[in-house]
């Protein structure tokens, strides 16, 4: 079902769903008392969600494991909220981390592989309640997320450089209350969201919360859909104010084709990498039937928390998660136009795919602590260990046949003749199997965060240590062959400092460094296989962060520079077995850059959140290869700028409605490394929304009206396709 404007009736967007702001360190639900006051309360894990509706966040947990308020961390943040990404339609985290500023998605492949790049670095890396070794599938039960910007293998063990996405869950509610959101869209999209909290038994100690969404459309791509099912329960037992015991499930199962493998040549004659609108339709995809990615993940937590004093909390959470993934996807090759007439597009395909299975553990156990010093002066401490286990195999598949086994490739395609683009897909089963593998990592953290406030909190420091240690064992099923990688533990330090030099002016600088072990083996350049060296980063940011106007006007003014060594760097080279690739591990990249944020409440019922990030990120240092010194690192813009607005009319005619615009900007950016590099167009993309709140049966009813990509911006968001061009869509939300 295509929408047009003509057939859709203005609605206001949604403007706050379940206050949750809570992570997954949720414990006692009365936040630190300023220093001022006489009382001590907990140092507790807890944002508390009443505190924070609309688009402005003010504080996060994910720098120190504890509430602090974002204004006293001398750290780089960027929060999401649920009302943000609800307004404009969000529901997987790859989408919603296109909302910060600093933040560019880089591509979106098959097999549920997603990579985003901050501060010039890609990542891989996402957090699930300060967990790299988790992952969230939906925004069903996601209160937040919450970007750090920089090294912070502190409290994350091994992440890239630019820094890691947090995703922030939501917690039960002793206060009864349910929504039920509906959205249907272009494509024939169609989604419904449920969440409900409450009470179990009449003392309250016993309260449960269950999100869940179900997903269907289609995409204005051939061949591109999405099915998508997701539930998770939360139980929690609190017998006494600073106990509790918290189980938390977790269930997707999740079914696409579509999102990987467009159409890309290389045009040998003008010397360009592109696509060809000019040859095929917009609409046109590689992919068809029989073919795609289907997922299921399965996650099991129990959080243990105890109060042994009013000072002193800790905190126990075990995982267990598991999935399992098969994807088969029509690959291809660059092609070359011939200068034939007609000119033909020959296009090389080939089937290739393969299932994979993993299983993770993982323990974190942390003891959280306050202690004054006087009236004027306290500290917080976080102590922590952290374990994970994770284990994965992978069998790799492919057409082709070598030595009398496999089944043949699909024959090629000319492209500019579609009598030639036979979809068939040969069987799957019989497919050659071109690798089998698998990894286990064992991973200890050891660390310790201080937060010390003196003078009523005018000179705030943040420290921390980490130390970790990671054994990887390389497994080779096809050569029956194992391999050890046991690297030298790591030391990971982070220092930082805010002077607040007036109540609304404060100053800060903040140290901090990451490191990366790489799992696989490397190939050198005479084709033997070698673990690689930790990747390690350092990082140094400095500027101001401001909360004018009793907090109606708050931000940060940011300058970082990043140092990363031991960076992978591809060569390829020709012997008598033919053409092959090898990485070397030498020199240096580099980020340097600003950053600049802001959230205003302009007015009562108008306010704006967003930012502005400017990186120079490139090669800095090459012994082995002097040419490639300069050279900007791919998947980074220069440029980067995201701005939210929402207004509520609340006199007049207008009353109940609201409207409100996301834009954003991204300057060009190289998506790899090749002879003639694709590039990432830059793009002004708007979205707009329109909406209304009523009441429905006596309580609040909230419509939304979404045209995304609204002046229809023609760009390439990453080497696999075409960005979405206009669309619509329409979402019901009720309260009770």
């Amino acid at each position: 079902m295509t929408f047009t404007p003509a057939r859709l009736l203005l609605a206001l967007s949604l403007s706050g769903g379940l206050a949750g702001v809570l992570t997954a360190q949720t414990a006692v639900t009365t936040p630190p008392a300023p220093a001022s006051e006489s009382a001590v309360t907990l140092p507790a894990f807890t944002i508390e969600s009443e505190a924070e509706t609309g688009y402005a966040a003010t504080n996060s947990t994910s720098a120190t494991k504890i509430a602090t308020d974002l204004k006293k961390l001398p750290v780089s943040l960027d929060i999401l909220t649920e009302d943000l990404f609800k307004d404009y339609g969000l529901t997987d985290v790859y989408d919603i981390l296109g909302l910060s500023s600093g933040v560019s998605n880089s591509q979106r492949a098959s097999g549920a592989s997603e990579s985003y790049t901050v501060r010039g670095f890609t990542t891989f890396f996402t957090a699930r309640n300060g967990n790299t070794n988790l992952r969230s599938y939906d925004s069903a039960n996601v209160a937040r997320v919450e970007v750090v910007n920089g090294p912070a293998s502190v409290l994350y063990g091994q992440i890239d450089p630019g820094g890691v996405a947090n995703t922030v869950t939501k917690q039960p509610s002793a206060r009864a209350s349910t929504n039920l959101r509906l959205e249907i869209g272009s494509w024939e999209y169609v989604r419904a969201e449920l969440g409900t909290t409450g009470p179990l038994n009449k003392s309250k100690t016993l309260t449960y919360r269950v999100d869940g969404s179900w997903m269907d459309r289609e995409g204005y791509r051939d061949y591109d859909s999405q099915i998508k099912r997701f539930i998770a329960p939360v139980i929690r037992w609190q017998p006494r104010k600073g106990t509790s015991a918290t189980l938390d499930l977790e269930y997707v199962d999740m079914s696409f084709v579509g999102l990987g493998n467009w159409l890309r040549y290389t045009d040998r004659v003008n010397n360009v990498v592109k696509f060809d609108d000019t040859v095929l339709p917009d609409s046109w995809s590689a992919q068809g039937p029989g073919l795609g990615t289907n997922l299921a993940n399965r996650l099991y937590s129990l959080t243990l928390e105890h109060a042994i004093t009013d000072r002193i909390l800790i905190r126990n959470q075990s995982g267990v998660n598991s999935f399992r993934r098969n994807n088969w996807e029509n690959g291809s090759t660059a092609t070359t136009p011939t200068l034939t007439t007609p000119v033909t597009l020959p296009w090389g395909r080939g089937l290739a795919g393969g299932y994979s299975n993993g299983q993770t553990f993982a323990n974190t156990l942390n003891l959280a602590a306050r202690f004054d010093f006087g009236r004027r002066h306290y500290t917080r401490v976080v102590a922590g260990w952290d374990y994970n286990y994770v284990r994965s195999d992978t069998n790799s598949r492919t057409t082709g046949i070598v030595g009398g086994v496999g089944v043949a490739a699909p024959a090629n395609w000319d492209l500019a003749n579609p009598a030639t683009w036979n979809r068939t897909v040969p069987g799957i089963e019989l497919a050659r199997v071109s690798g089998y593998a698998g990894t286990k990592v064992w991973e200890d953290k050891i660390y310790l965060v201080d937060a010390l406030a003196l003078f009523d909190e005018r000179l705030m420091f943040l420290a921390g240590l980490n130390y970790s240690k990671v054994n990887v064992l390389s497994l080779n099923y096809l050569t029956n062959t194992r391999l050890r990688i046991q690297p030298e533990p790591r030391y990971t330090p982070q220092a930082g400092a805010v002077w607040r030099v007036t109540p609304a002016l404060g100053l800060y600088v903040n140290m901090s460094e990451s490191f990366r072990q790489i799992s696989s083996l490397r190939t050198n350049q005479d084709r033997s296989l070698t673990p690689f060296d930790p990747l390690i980063a350092k990082g140094l940011d400095y500027g101001v962060k401001y909360d004018f106007g009793d907090g109606r006007y708050s931000g940060q003014m940011t300058v970082f520079d990043i140092r990363y060594t031991n960076a992978r760097q591809s060569f390829t080279a020709t012997d008598e077995f033919g053409t092959y690739n090898y990485e070397l591990q030498v020199g240096e990249t580099g980020s340097k850059g600003a950053e600049f944020r802001l959230s205003a409440n302009v007015t009562k019922n108008w306010q704006l959140v967003g930012g502005y990030t400017y990186v120079d990120a490139k090669v800095t240092k090459n012994p082995a290869n002097a040419s490639i010194i300069g050279r900007t690192l791919p998947r980074s813009p220069t440029h980067t700028a995201t701005f939210n607005t929402s207004y509520r009319f609340t006199r007049g005619a207008l009353k109940g409605f609201s409207t409100g615009a996301n834009v954003s900007f991204r300057s060009q950016a190289k998506a790899f490394e090749t002879p003639d590099p694709f590039l990432l167009d830059p793009r002004l993309v708007v979205n707009a929304r329109v909406g209304y709140s009523g009441k429905l049966f006596g309580r609040t009813a909230n419509y939304n009206l979404l045209i995304s990509n609204l002046t229809d911006e023609v760009y390439y968001p990453s080497s696999l396709g075409r960005a979405d061009p206009m669309s619509y869509r329409l979402s019901v939300e009720y309260r009770y």
